[in-house]
Parts: structure tokens; sequence; C-alpha cells
């Protein structure tokens, strides 16, 4: 069984006059402890399909299941509890709340669950990715690559099954960008965790377990 599977997933959008369609009957699975690169340019439906399996969009039609059962027509109180429990999320833009140090950036999530917190436990994983001495600081005292660090512990935390990163190293620098994924991978294998990546960058695909190319909503090939 699938960790996540995507049974005819469409995704239509209505800017305008003209329906365009994001996401084009697609179907496919994502195994426990995959590292998945999903590539394609902008225009391609990567980002939506990230969205969709992230919980952060709804399906206009076709389903979608985590270890089996549907979460396709999950209410907004629902899908807000499966993602805290379930997934964590990485972005470009890093997303860290400006007037929080960065160990507050990292806790939050668990607050919001109402979940005990250890401090030790968030030093010990910021120590493996290289911040535990930018815990009590402010984001904007950071570099960007610090900054992404302090999103990736954030988002690991929690011990999410599935991590979902968009761009990850889009507003890096090649080194430091190689630097974070490094990171990142690792960090990722030793919590067993899944990672599910969005990029247009084709040499991030040499970090993946499977690689699925998309074009105008369909996968495209896999390898």
């Amino acid at each position: 069984m699938s960790l996540i599977e995507l049974k005819n997933a469409v995704k239509e959008y209505t800017p305008g006059e003209i329906t365009v369609r994001a996401l084009d009957e697609l179907s496919l699975g994502v195994q426990q402890g995959e590292i998945i690169v999903i590539l394609g340019q902008s225009g391609s439906g990567k980002s939506t399909l990230l969205n969709i399996m992230g919980g952060l969009d709804v399906l206009t039609s076709g389903e979608i299941l985590l270890e089996g059962k549907p979460y396709t027509n999950f209410k907004d109180a629902e899908m807000s509890k499966l993602r805290r429990q379930k997934f964590g999320f990485i972005f470009q833009a890093y997303n860290l709340l400006p007037l929080l140090t960065i160990y507050e950036n990292i806790i939050a999530p668990l607050l919001l669950d109402n979940k005990r917190v250890q401090r030790k436990d968030v030093e010990a994983l910021s120590e493996s990715l290289g911040i535990k001495e930018q815990l009590d600081k402010f984001p904007n005292q950071l570099s960007g690559g610090q900054q992404q660090r302090a999103a990736i512990v954030r988002a690991l935390i929690n011990q999410p099954k599935v991590i979902f990163a968009d761009e990850p190293t889009g507003n890096l620098d090649k080194d430091t960008g190689e630097q974070v994924m490094s990171c990142l991978i690792d960090a990722v294998k030793k919590e067993g965790a899944t990672l599910v990546m969005v990029t247009h960058n084709e040499k991030l695909s040499s970090y993946a377990d499977r690689v699925i190319r998309m074009e105008s909503g369909k996968e495209i090939g896999q390898k």
C-alpha cells in the first residue's frame, strides 16, 4: 500500500473566462521513505500537485489517500490537524515569522497542536543542521542558508510522515543550495520521513530515489 496515493486527480482553475486544468487525470503513488523529485517547468502542474498532496488545496475531482484512508473531502479543521500531525512543509521563501526567534518559529507547530516542547530535542535537531547557536536570534539576523535550515528543523520537529518541499534552494546561491540540500536529505533519512520535492532544477534530481516529470498537468515520465 502506498503512503500517499492519487487516483484520477483533476484540479481546475477558472481565473477568467477560460478553465485551466492544472492536474489532468493524474494517478500516482508515494512509498514510505521515498525521496521523490517532481520536475517540470512553470505551469506544468508540479506545485499544484504538491499543494494537493499536502492538503493546501483541494481536488476538483478524483481521490487522494494517506495510508489507504481518503482525505479528499476533509473539512478545514480536519485538514489543518492532518497537516500539523502528519506533514511538514519547506518553502522557497522560508516563511519564518520575523517577530519570533528561530526557536519560537521552530516550536510554533507543536504549540498549535498543544504538544509538549523539549528544548533539548530542538537543540539536537538544530545541531545536526548546524544552527544550534542561532536559536535565540531573529530571522533577519541569519543568512538565507541558515533560515532555510531553520525551516527544515521546523518541518521535521513534529516527526511528520511526509516532508513537502517547494523549490527549497530557489532563493540560495549554488554552494549554499548544495549544502542545504545535503542537510535536508541527511535529516530526512535520519528521521525516516518521506520527501516530496518540486523543482525546475534538473540537478536536484540526483538526490532522488525517483524522479517524476510533469507537463501540462500530466506525468510524462519517471526514472
